[in-house]
């Protein structure tokens, strides 16, 4: 017990020592595969099919801020617990909503360019990831919304959007520490630019801006798409997207985002859009656009029986499936006049046990000894997964990578073995 004892306490102190490396990351994009079975292409050449819901945030603008984060870190917790009790694997949750409170500028008139994050930002990011793991379940970013462009607040930053120099500010000192901190991390499913973008674009190029909002170019906004997305294929391996906002702008109507080196193309479906823009009428191979990355439904009406469709999800989920498409997210978890609370069960579980060809389930990448969470790389992520598991924490592992030893079972030694490993690098 003694010797045990002083492995522990040696353990520990490595593993805190090792926790420091995780923001270092050698590929640069999310892994094409030759596999057409639905779903997107998630890391490490793995396919993944989001089943889940928009969280879509807790404390508007200011989820990640260091201030009442324990306080906050519990509600999240107890959501992400509910969430996954209802049969959500995945969730999107959007990181600057309009900007009033993060990232930082040195004014908020606009003219101001970003210089950086709220303290323990990306820690805290981290922590919400890792959590999301564990359940099984991964986060898709939204990193900003067309909320930014609006102009009737008392602050304005859609600066973001055309200002050159405001624009590599934001790139630099918000975006890149995001996805240098999470780019590797299982518990991050991908990146969504910017929601719904369509409601800043010009009407002369086929957009709609509303009151209130600064309306630009599509131009202007691929642009701008197109510097970010650049950026997180250099430090991330999960894909990128954009929300857009209907099937109008992703390849019936218009085709505003092919070409910007998107992984995979996302679409919001709420019931203005039935009788035009329908997916369960329009297969992926019959889009006017002809797109060659997977396409998912990142924003879905939450109660679809008493909409025009007359549906349960399960069978939206089964229809949509039929039709080559990817995944599928309800609106929104925390909106209290849209809500999907209780929306998805028992749909969501009946789907997945009736689909087992669909890869919902964690990804994982077998036969790398080490590589505790299955996600092809060992680091000090698996050394906190293993000494959660070996705590008696409920935590998702592979035996087969995390028995180092080969003796047949997971134990305190296994983890000295890999905290070898991770200190050889």
């Amino acid at each position: 017990m003694k010797k045990l004892k002083v492995i522990s306490t040696v353990v520990a102190g490595v593993f805190l020592s090792t926790l420091v490396s995780f923001s270092s990351i050698t590929k640069v994009k999310a892994a094409d595969t030759t596999d057409n079975k639905p779903g997107i292409n998630w890391m490490n050449g793995s396919k993944y099919f989001p089943l889940g819901a928009n969280y879509a945030w807790d404390e508007w603008d200011n989820d990640f801020n260091d201030n009442g984060w324990t306080t906050r870190f519990a509600k999240i917790k107890a959501d992400f617990d509910n969430m996954s009790a209802q049969g959500i694997h995945t969730v999107r949750w959007w990181v600057f909503c309009n900007m009033y409170a993060s990232p930082l500028f040195s004014s908020q008139d606009g003219k101001g360019v970003c210089t950086g994050l709220p303290d323990k930002w990306t820690d805290h990011m981290k922590e919400a990831a890792d959590y999301a793991y564990s359940k099984n379940m991964k986060i898709y970013f939204t990193l900003t919304s067309f909320d930014v462009a609006k102009t009737n607040n008392s602050f304005y930053h859609g600066s973001i959007i055309d200002d050159p120099t405001i624009r590599k500010s934001y790139i630099d000192n918000a975006v890149t520490p995001v996805v240098k901190a999470l780019g590797d991390n299982p518990g991050v499913m991908g990146w969504d630019v910017i929601n719904e973008p369509e409601w800043t674009i010009s009407s002369a190029d086929g957009g709609n801006p509303g009151d209130s909002i600064k309306g630009w170019s599509l131009s202007t906004l691929r642009s701008f798409v197109k510097d970010v997305v650049d950026c997180i294929h250099q430090y991330a391996k999960q894909p990128v997207s954009v929300g857009s906002a209907s099937l109008k702008w992703l390849g019936e109507q218009y085709d505003f985002w092919s070409g910007l080196g998107l992984d995979f193309y996302d679409f919001h479906w709420y019931d203005w859009a039935t009788p035009y823009f329908n997916p369960l009428k329009t297969p992926v191979s019959q889009l006017k656009a002809k797109f060659d990355k997977p396409v998912i439904i990142g924003e879905m009406m939450p109660d679809t029986q008493n909409s025009s469709l007359k549906m349960s999800h399960k069978q939206v989920l089964d229809g949509l499936v039929n039709n080559g498409y990817s995944g599928y997210m309800l609106w929104a978890w925390t909106d209290a006049s849209v809500n999907c609370v209780g929306k998805t069960a028992p749909d969501f579980d009946e789907f997945k046990t009736e689909h087992p060809e669909l890869p919902i389930d964690m990804p994982t990448m077998p036969g790398l000894k080490g590589d505790v969470n299955g996600d092809g790389v060992i680091n000090g992520r698996d050394l906190m997964v293993l000494r959660q598991y070996l705590a008696g924490q409920s935590v998702n592992i592979n035996k087969a990578n995390t028995d180092v030893n080969g003796d047949g079972v997971v134990n305190g030694r296994d983890l000295m073995e890999i905290v070898k490993i991770v200190m050889s690098k």
